[in-house]
């Protein structure tokens, strides 16, 4: 499949860091997809993120146009 059509992926959640970006609240998250040698860092503004994110976690990953858009946590 195309990484550039809309798709969601699983990833455990190695890291979290807050920053503050003018005011606004983002989060780098440092994920682990199954299908990738390295971890893949990505850039989310706090609100598409669920709150008190810890590593370990296993998170659903929504991507468009191979850009990470929001996450949520996978039940169980």
């Amino acid at each position: 499949m195309s990484f550039l059509l809309p798709q969601t992926r699983a990833a455990v959640l190695q890291d979290v860091r807050a920053l503050d970006l003018h005011g606004d609240r983002y989060l780098d998250l440092l994920l682990r997809f199954a299908d990738e040698a390295e971890p893949r860092v990505v850039r989310l503004h706090a609100s598409e993120c669920p709150a008190d994110l810890v590593g370990g976690e296993t998170l659903a990953v929504r991507f468009v146009m191979g850009v990470a858009t929001r996450v949520t946590r996978l039940s169980g």
